[in-house]
């Protein structure tokens, strides 16, 4: 087990049992905020931090959320589906698809 990982479920388990305003980077997360360049890093702990900076304290809780579900749905690994996306204007991935 990665130290990475473990600072991310560690991160994750505050959320989720105590409601910590924290945002615990998965995989999903990862690949939206490097393709978005909403929070870039080269491994989830950088991008941790710039989006504790970059996030508002009142939407710390939910974004973990709506960014896992838009990574896992709308801007998947393979193939993303940038032409459904609702941020696709915003959104500075060079290699968009349909």
């Amino acid at each position: 087990m990665s130290a990475q990982y473990i600072v991310s479920l560690s991160t994750h388990l505050l959320q989720l049992s105590f409601g910590w305003p924290t945002i615990a980077v998965d995989t999903h997360i990862d690949r939206v905020s490097n393709r978005t360049k909403f929070a870039m890093g080269k491994n989830v702990v950088e991008v941790e931090k710039k989006l504790e900076k970059v996030v508002p304290a009142e939407f710390k809780v939910d974004v973990h959320h709506w960014l896992i579900l838009h990574g896992r749905y709308t801007c998947t690994a393979r193939k993303p589906k940038c032409g459904s996306c609702l941020i696709e204007d915003l959104c500075e991935f060079k290699e968009k698809t349909e």
